[in-house]
């Protein structure tokens, strides 16, 4: 099976794009202009999904990454938020979900339902695009995850969204419109290639998947995963996993060969958030609850590791080489700090670029499925918090042990916010609708 290319299944319809421009030109004579140094182009990059200890540059097994291993900068950072609907705000805003607004209304119990979403970006709240949009650049959002578009609608000038399509295909989009817009521009593209459903690619970059059933889903998802069955599944699931990652990878290297100008450009790689492979599978039966009845793998479940840490890949010269978790709220605060922008807005993130900004707590939030969660990460002490039951448990980030010190729960809690902004009700059509009952979001 061969990743099917399927450019225009189930794109946004004319209309769609209308009202997205409509709003969008609506919103440009409020944003507040932007006094910029250097007007480079910009280009973001999300690759959903992408765990960061699945990047070969961080000693994993395989060679999974080795375009962007090449690259001037590699991060660690946590999420804001382990699902796209959330955490793609927080790349555009440089705002945690509690102040961007694309978020339930209260931390009771949620499980995906279309009819009752979350709610999109507050309107008073700007994204760097239409930031950057008010200083004349044209800029273009083109993702393949449907949730990655509904809470940012009329935030960019041009919007596109496709269904289940492959890297080659979007990155070929991005490509066609970068290289026929001569003045400043901003791109943003969401890859939706490790997202259930998976499909193989062409090449086999490491050892041939296995032909087993139901391979692109996800499965054993709940009850016991003592059996042979399983264990093979889940070996061919990390390994198709893998050579996605791979894929991806290549697949970028390439389109960067192709941009016009890419050496003037900032660009960044990064992912929405993770995945988990089973990891914290008995960790969330104990202490938590999943209103699917799901435990152990995919992401918007729980804010555990492997679904809230991602990488953050720049081409930016400068940024200091540290161990220490960032946030996905830094990289608007890299953008404009690279593009020497004189700005007044406030924002949760802080520059790459400044060093001493690394080593402070950083938060994610907001999840998907049951109760809501949130959790704030210092070094390895990671603290899960679940406030309609106002309990929390503290674990080991590296090695998921629970650990036992009430003082230093007391202090993680400080940095808890016990407030929350939420922003403008959103329409989901029916399209998308059933494009995210696709994508493994709802029953």
């Amino acid at each position: 099976m061969t990743i099917v290319k399927q450019f225009a299944k189930k794109g946004l319809t004319t209309f769609q794009r209308l009202r997205n421009r409509i709003a969008y030109e609506s919103r440009c004579r409020k944003v507040p202009g932007v006094n910029l140094g250097q007007h480079q182009h910009v280009l973001i990059i999300t690759v959903d999904c992408l765990r960061n200890d699945r990047i070969s540059r961080t000693g994993y097994q395989r060679e999974t990454t080795p375009f962007l291993d090449s690259m001037n900068s590699f991060t660690p950072a946590i999420a804001a938020a382990p699902w796209t609907f959330s955490s793609v705000p927080s790349i555009l805003t440089g705002l945690y979900p509690h102040h961007h607004g694309a978020t339930y209304t209260d931390d009771s119990s949620r499980n995906q339902d279309l009819t009752n979403p979350p709610n999109g970006v507050r309107d008073d709240v700007y994204t760097v695009a239409e930031l950057l949009g008010a200083s004349g650049y044209e800029t273009k959002f083109i993702t393949s995850i449907g949730t990655a578009a509904v809470p940012i609608q009329g935030r960019f000038k041009f919007m596109e969204q496709h269904h289940d399509v492959d890297a080659e295909t979007m990155l070929s989009e991005l490509q066609q419109w970068w290289n026929s817009e001569a003045g400043p521009k901003f791109g943003y593209v969401q890859l939706g290639d490790l997202h259930e459903p998976l499909h193989e690619p062409e090449q086999m970059y490491f050892d041939e998947v296995p032909d087993i059933e139901g391979i692109d889903r996800w499965r054993f998802t709940a009850g016991d995963t003592q059996s042979e069955e399983f264990e093979d599944y889940r070996s061919a699931r990390g390994l198709l996993y893998d050579t996605l990652v791979r894929y991806v990878d290549e697949q970028i290297k390439q389109t960067f060969k192709e941009l016009i100008d890419i050496e003037k450009t900032v660009v960044i790689v990064t992912s929405d958030h993770g995945e988990e492979f089973w990891e914290y599978k008995s960790f969330e039966e104990e202490y938590f609850e999943d209103s699917r009845g799901i435990s152990g793998v995919g992401h918007g479940h729980a804010l555990v590791p492997p679904v809230i840490e991602v990488p953050i890949a720049t081409n930016i010269e400068g940024i200091p080489t540290l161990e220490s978790r960032r946030s996905l709220t830094d990289i608007v605060p890299t953008i404009f700090r690279e593009l020497e922008a004189n700005l007044s807005i406030n924002f949760d993130g802080h520059p790459l670029q400044d060093r001493s900004a690394a080593g402070e707590p950083v938060l994610s939030e907001e999840i998907a499925y049951g109760p809501n969660q949130i959790s704030v990460t210092d070094g390895d002490d990671h603290l899960i918090y679940v406030p309609m039951d106002d309990r929390s448990v503290l674990i080991d980030f590296e090695s998921g042990e629970v650990t036992t010190d009430p003082e230093l729960e007391q202090q993680l809690l400080e940095y808890i916010p016990r407030e929350r902004e939420t922003g403008t009700s959103v329409d989901i059509s029916p399209d998308t609708q059933e494009q995210l009952s696709d994508l493994g979001y709802t029953e």
